[in-house]
């Protein structure tokens, strides 16, 4: 996965374009190459050549190939971006375009989001966002769209998990997010430590007080799930321990006896 176009536009966005802007997110197949794969021929021009214009545009967002397929989301001045998308639609690099999201935004999804490339952008805190808040237009894509855009967004997936779903089972955290995008860092920096000890309970995290409300603790460790890094088991059955009963001692039953105790 690869992402561009770091540049912080928000205080930008606010003086020039009053907030109103639009976003355009789509799939495009590479061409058919020699012996009829889909390679990302000049994939690296395409990245220069955002770095390039686009700040000058004031457009963000990221792009991705996967499986033969760009995906790529813009943001930014409502004539900048179809101009760009125009642009990007004569291109005899993509093929089969579809743009599957058009809408007007009054704020970005990333305005200033610096990662490089190879890094999995889809597992991150923005991009979840960016598709829960699409959600009502992506859970109504037909199997055949759903299909086309599974490499970049698993939509049978991305479903809100109910928030009784952890209730009496045990969480792990397996790797750390990333706290430079948490609005809480030091909540969820000792909800971390605490999880990559050992297995907690949820009942426990969310009855402490510790890490916020019982609903806070739920979008916590579902952001942790959504990003591959939770494990969620069930909790193991309590285990009553049987006291055994003492069997009495012989040399002081012979005393007591002696004694006249018993």
């Amino acid at each position: 996965m690869i992402s561009v176009y770091n540049n912080d536009f928000t205080k930008l966005d606010v003086l020039l374009n009053g907030g109103k802007m639009k976003c355009i997110a789509y799939v495009s197949k590479a061409p058919v190459r020699d012996h009829s794969v889909r390679m990302p021929t000049g994939l690296s021009e395409i990245i220069s050549a955002s770095r390039e214009h686009n700040p000058k545009s004031q457009i963000t967002g990221i792009i991705s190939y996967r499986e033969g397929q760009y995906f790529q989301i813009l943001e930014g001045p409502h004539l900048e971006v179809d101009k760009l998308m125009a642009k990007i639609a004569a291109d005899p690099r993509h093929e089969d375009i579809w743009v599957f999201l058009n809408v007007r935004v009054a704020q970005r999804s990333f305005s200033n989001w610096g990662v490089n490339v190879f890094d999995f952008v889809d597992q991150g805190p923005l991009f979840d966002a960016f598709v829960e808040k699409n959600s009502p237009t992506l859970n109504n894509f037909d199997d055949y769209q759903k299909k086309r855009i599974k490499p970049f967004i698993d939509i049978e997936k991305s479903d809100t998990v109910p928030d009784e779903y952890y209730q009496d089972k045990n969480l792990r955290l397996l790797a750390w997010p990333d706290l430079n995008n948490e609005s809480n860092p030091q909540m969820i920096m000792n909800l971390c430590i605490k999880l990559t000890k050992k297995p907690y309970p949820f009942n426990f995290l969310a009855d402490s007080g510790e890490f916020g409300t019982p609903q806070q603790v739920t979008q916590i460790v579902r952001e942790f799930e959504r990003s591959g890094i939770l494990s969620v088991t069930e909790a193991e059955p309590l285990v009553e321990k049987v006291v055994s009963e003492k069997k009495p001692n012989k040399f002081y039953g012979a005393i007591k006896k002696f004694l006249g105790m018993r």
